[in-house]
């Protein structure tokens, strides 16, 4: 077993399907020692796992220099795997609550989510990596969007109206599946597959405005391409060539392009970087018209004190319709993150968005979030969501409360 002052020396952690990049406030900027895929998110590796139990799950008591890594950080809390095998599971359920949502209680004020139902399992043979996951989603929660197995096949809408709704309710999932070649220590990657698109924070709020509008959300948003990635102690970055999601049809409805993002540690304390996306689709999955859409943005980690982690991003959004700058658009997004004990989080985000149409003004959102991570890779999260959509009009005030369990296996 590896003792607490070895672990405390290397890298970040998040759960599956979600990100933690408030993590640098442990000094650790970099992803790939302990995620499968050496940007972020995602499937941790072993190494992951007992970063996970000594530095995010609530501890009563500290763990004393020396002490071996409990076992429940283990696959399902207690199963030793060998090195070439990495198993986990990611199972997420939760409830929205919406007072406006209608007149009745299930289904209407309070909906059930079910968020994900999904196995990881990852092949490590040398420098060989060989990744893929699979589960169940439910499309009337709309988790499964452009992931499911069975190639959608959306009906040409009219311009401006959005495709038509999918029948079925539930669906066979496969969220990522690639195949990857590690170099130089480690320190560059070669994959080739299905992969979430290298972009920006990768935040656990998947449905925030700068993961919403850039379509760059780990829960659906994967393209096939192959990419290459880098990370050194201060340099990370990865770049993504997009050949579209094959999950999707028909093929005019694929976008193809590139998504990159490079970020830079000036300390311990401050990451910046910098994201670009560029793509085409012959018809753009929202308004059904030829479209070039552009995504460019800035964002950023810092951590002014121990307890408080900052994080921001801002991005430029463009889209081409008729071969010109046709609609300009933007989204932002600053999350203020404070541990009250190592495993209670406060959360207080600030979001507003632009999305290039016939609206007054932008949509603005607040967020009052909570979480506590009370076990082994266990999560029990609490939003509360007020936004202002603007509308044509005088817009549209909305507000939502999301409670979410999540158990990472």
């Amino acid at each position: 077993m590896v003792s607490l002052r070895s672990l405390v020396l290397l890298c970040l952690v998040a759960l599956p399907a979600q990100a933690y990049p408030w993590m640098v406030r442990h000094n650790y900027g970099g992803c790939a020692t302990c995620h499968v895929d050496p940007s972020g998110a995602g499937q941790l590796t072993q190494y992951g796992r007992a970063q996970q139990e000594l530095l995010v799950k609530w501890q009563t008591q500290p763990l004393k220099e020396g002490e071996e890594v409990p076992k429940t950080a283990g696959f399902l809390w207690f199963a030793e795997l060998p090195d070439w095998l990495n198993l986990s599971g990611n199972l997420r359920y939760g409830s929205l609550i919406r007072p406006t949502a209608g007149p009745t209680f299930l289904g209407g004020i309070f909906i059930p989510l079910l968020m994900a139902v999904d196995l990881y399992v990852t092949l490590n043979f040398g420098p060989v990596v060989a990744h893929a996951s699979t589960g169940l989603g439910i499309r009337v929660n709309n988790n499964t969007g452009r992931a499911a197995l069975l190639v959608a096949q959306p009906a040409a809408p009219e311009p401006g109206q959005p495709p038509a709704a999918f029948q079925a309710a539930a669906a066979w999932m496969a969220r990522e599946f690639w195949l990857g070649l590690k170099l130089a220590d480690d320190a560059v990657m070669f994959r080739v597959g299905r992969q979430n698109l290298p972009f920006g924070l990768r935040n656990a709020e998947h449905n925030s405005y700068v993961r919403e509008l850039t379509r760059t959300d780990v829960n659906v948003a994967q393209q096939v391409g192959a990419s290459i990635s880098y990370n050194s102690e201060k340099l990370r970055g990865e770049l993504l060539g997009i050949i579209g999601n094959y999950q999707l049809g028909p093929d005019i409805y694929r976008e193809r392009g590139y998504s990159a993002f490079a970020e830079y540690a000036f300390s311990n304390a401050v990451n910046v970087g910098a994201s670009s996306l560029v793509t085409h689709a012959g018809a753009d999955i929202i308004t059904g018209l030829p479209t070039v859409r552009h995504v460019h943005g800035l964002f950023a980690r810092m951590v002014p004190t121990e307890k408080l982690a900052l994080l921001m991003e801002a991005d430029l959004l463009l889209w081409q319709v008729t071969g010109n700058a046709d609609r300009f658009g933007f989204a932002a997004f600053a999350q203020a993150d404070y541990e009250v004990v190592q495993g209670l989080h406060i959360m207080v985000t600030g979001e507003g968005a632009h999305s290039g149409g016939v609206q007054r003004g932008p949509n603005l959102g607040g967020w009052l979030s909570a979480a506590w991570y009370f076990f082994s890779h266990c999560e029990l999260r609490l939003d509360n969501i007020f936004r202002r959509r603007a509308t044509a009009g005088e817009g549209l005030f909305e507000y939502n409360l999301l409670l979410q369990l999540h158990a990472y296996l």
